[in-house]
């Protein structure tokens, strides 16, 4: 007769120590996902950050257009005046070409961090 309340006993202590295991598991899933979503959610923000440098470059890429416009408007003159206005927008058009090449430049450089804090913060979840 006592057998029974021993079985009785051990199998008690092992369907609770089934249930602990799996409510342990199911909140470490639980934690897993909320960690993802931190993750993402704080990449979605950084990544928003980079969208007003992308307008300002379209916009530089629209000034930049209008300008080539207006030196080819100019075209081929023998007048200094002219000329020297030319080269002048000429040369600006360069300092913007440049300006714009460094700022894609640096936008790229920025997503490729982000990107990199995302693969490391959810690299933290495994």
């Amino acid at each position: 007769m006592k057998k029974h309340p021993i079985a009785i006993k051990l199998f008690l202590l092992l369907f609770l120590s089934l249930v602990v295991a799996m409510v342990y598991r199911v909140h470490g899933f639980y934690d897993a996902r909320a960690h993802r979503a931190a993750c993402y959610r704080a990449n979605l923000e950084k990544q928003n950050s980079l969208e007003p440098s992308t307008a300002t470059i379209n916009s530089e890429l629209q000034a930049i257009q209008l300008d080539q416009d207006v030196i080819d408007q100019l075209g081929d003159t023998d007048d200094d005046t002219v000329l020297q206005r030319r080269n002048r927008m000429i040369d600006g058009v360069k300092l913007k070409l440049n300006k714009l090449n460094q700022d894609r430049a640096e936008g790229q450089r920025r997503a490729e961090q982000i990107q990199a804090e995302l693969s490391s913060c959810l690299a933290k979840v495994k």
